[in-house]
């Protein structure tokens, strides 16, 4: 009614138009309060420039299709969420321009179907380089156009000096100090300036980013402790508590399971037992839905196979189908560890020969499929040791000690 009425004066008789009269109109039975038809006025001027910015927005099909897309995804809704984003790919690629607008959209729109799948399964990833490629080609073609820019006005005489203060450059030394340490593991310092780093400023990067920063650092230290280096067990243990604490290992109110399962292990390793059952039952309802009963129930069984409670680990253990590969391999291998110290050696033939044929059919799981097989090549050769044979347990000592990719290499060397 507001609206319409302004736009009337407007129209017949702009000068005319006044509070009084307006409110008189709007409010023909009450008595005149200025607070009043200032508010109506202010709360009209917010929805005008939310609907010129929405009218805007509205012009690029393909970018609106992505934050549909968005929402689908941070809303669990997956089925949705692909349809929307492959047309949104569809709308992208029927434009004919290919501009730096062009790039980082397609950029975006790849980056939310990495954001879906690295909360489903880790073996499923989208090739990250066409992603990394497009960014950068935005940046590329920006930063030409604004050079040509600052050369034409240049010649133009106009160009003036920056009275801009210097940016902060916390957030590039970080990113330059963790591609150090993710490029060459050996750069250990560069990792631990990386975790200075995000304890101090994590506030300077918004949720999805700062949880690829927790988790790209945690990727670096489970590869360290995955390679022998067991003192980034505590490195590891530290980012996930401060990672839960300040929330950036959330999406969208939510925790992944491979999260979940991963802070469980670094505390357990570290004899943080009363904490990890704190955590196990005080995060589980953060758990997605579907994952929420067989992620509670694997990391219960671990915490009571590090117990030594073997019949209630086996009980949890047999009652739960996991279907992440990497979730069912680490089950597989709580139940061989506790075959064989238990002696039930034909289960363990039994199980070993089955862990063996699922290693076969899965597929994209990296550097692990190498950790799991010399696993169970080494608990074969257990087997194989003949009694006071000590020649030859020091030669598996050292083989064991010496081979790169290895899970469970302390509880093997435990076993000799």
């Amino acid at each position: 009614m507001l609206f319409e009425w302004i736009c009337k004066g407007l129209a017949q008789a702009p000068a005319q138009l006044d509070k009084r009269q307006t409110f008189a109109h709007i409010y023909p039975e009450k008595p005149y309060r200025e607070a009043q038809v200032n508010h109506l006025m202010s709360w009209l001027l917010e929805c005008l420039r939310a609907f010129l910015g929405w009218q805007e927005w509205q012009k690029d099909a393909a970018f609106v299709r992505l934050f549909r897309a968005r929402a689908l995804r941070k809303s669990g809704l997956g089925a949705a969420f692909e349809k929307e984003l492959d047309g949104a790919l569809e709308t992208l690629e029927a434009a004919p321009y290919r501009d730096a607008h062009y790039y980082q959209l397609s950029h975006w729109l790849r980056r939310e179907r990495f954001e879906h799948l690295s909360m489903q399964r880790r073996d499923e990833l989208p090739p990250i380089e066409a992603m990394a490629q497009h960014a950068t080609m935005a940046y590329q073609l920006n930063q030409m156009r604004f050079a040509c820019s600052a050369a034409v006005a240049k010649t133009l005489g106009r160009s003036q000096a920056s009275e801009m203060a210097a940016p902060d450059a916390t957030a590039l030394r970080l990113y330059q100090s963790l591609q150090q340490a993710l490029e060459d593991p050996e750069q250990e310092a560069a990792f631990f300036e990386v975790k200075k780093l995000l304890a101090a400023h994590w506030q300077l990067f918004r949720n999805n980013e700062r949880r690829d920063l927790y988790l790209m650092s945690l990727n670096y230290c489970i590869r360290r402790i995955n390679n022998g280096k067991r003192n980034f067990m505590r490195d590891a243990f530290e980012l996930y508590r401060d990672g839960l604490e300040n929330q950036a290992l959330f999406e969208n109110g939510q925790l992944s399971h491979f999260t979940y399962k991963n802070a469980v292990t670094a505390g357990l390793n570290l004899g943080e037992f009363e904490w990890v059952r704190q955590f196990i039952e005080t995060y589980r309802m953060y758990l997605p839905a579907r994952e929420q009963y067989s992620a509670y129930q694997y990391n219960l069984a671990i915490w009571h196979f590090w117990r030594n409670d073997y019949d209630e680990a086996m009980l949890l253990l047999r009652a739960t189908d996991f279907t992440d590969p990497l979730t069912n391999l680490d089950a597989r291998t709580i139940l061989l560890k506790i075959y064989f110290e238990r002696g039930f050696y034909d289960a363990l033939d039994s199980h070993i020969d089955s862990s063996q044929a699922y290693l076969r059919r899965i597929k994209n799981i990296g550097y692990q499929k190498d950790n799991y097989q010399n696993l169970i090549r080494f608990v074969r050769k257990l087997l194989r040791l003949k009694p006071g044979d000590q020649r030859a347990k020091d030669t598996l000592r050292r083989e064991i000690a010496q081979t790169t990719a290895l899970a469970e290499r302390q509880w093997l060397l435990k076993q000799l």
